[in-house]
């Protein structure tokens, strides 16, 4: 199963952010699906290429993190598809990573470090070769936010088997609490059973008995005054 999930806010399009364990030599079918999904969606549409750059619709097509931070829209690597190529296009600092982590079937294309973007846009103005080029941000948005929305039989496995596990780390992280600790270190427990079970967190809210109907978004807090004492929320 793939090593890396990041919970995604609720009404996020597209299955969770599953990357794939290292090992796997080639396109993982789940991804290969949605491959032959976005390819069908070109031709419909008439779209020679198409360039993925956005970090929910990269995922959905390859199961790789294009991101460095999770907050990141759009990380160093895109996508580039035709009806014969499917390439990912990075930086030689991320070659590695995209081709033998997180993009393991693709064809990798990394621009020398030196003379960026200049280097990475001669290598897309190579796979575009002339051609109109559309982008996950263009016109096909709307159409790719529909497929991803349809989910595919492995797109449900992972969306089960993920539930089950953020269902165990919660539970995990509120026996973990106890009285006086702050909401950092509560933030800090939750994030633990997370990520001991390969989910990045996007952000954690936690508060401590009073300020729990204070403020609807409840960032920890650290310091006097933050320390449980009797009703600890977390979500």
């Amino acid at each position: 199963l793939p090593a890396h999930r990041v919970a995604l806010p609720v009404g996020h399009p597209g299955p969770p952010l599953r990357a794939r364990r290292a090992t796997l030599a080639g396109m993982d079918s789940q991804y290969a699906e949605h491959l032959a999904s976005l390819r069908k969606l070109m031709e419909e549409k008439g779209v020679e290429c198409m360039l993925v750059t956005q970090v929910p619709v990269f995922f959905w097509l390859t199961g790789g993190r294009t991101y460095v931070p999770t907050i990141e829209g759009a990380g160093p690597s895109k996508a580039f598809v035709d009806k014969e190529k499917a390439v990912i296009i990075t930086t030689a600092i991320e070659e590695h990573k995209m081709k033998n982590q997180e993009c393991p079937g693709w064809e990798v294309r990394a621009a020398p470090w030196a003379g960026l973007p200049k280097t990475m846009d001669d290598i897309e103005a190579e796979l575009i070769a002339g051609r109109k080029v559309e982008t996950d941000t263009g016109d096909l948005s709307g159409d790719i936010d529909e497929m991803m929305v349809d989910l595919t039989e492995a797109d449900m496995k992972a969306y089960i088997e993920l539930g089950k596990d953020i269902g165990e780390a919660l539970e995990e992280a509120a026996r973990s609490v106890s009285i006086g600790d702050t909401e950092y270190k509560v933030s800090g427990l939750t994030h633990l059973a997370y990520n001991k079970r390969g989910i990045d967190l996007v952000m954690t809210a936690v508060a401590h008995d009073e300020r729990i109907a204070w403020d609807r978004h409840p960032l920890p807090r650290l310091g006097a005054g933050t320390e449980l004492k009797k009703v600890c929320m977390i979500a």
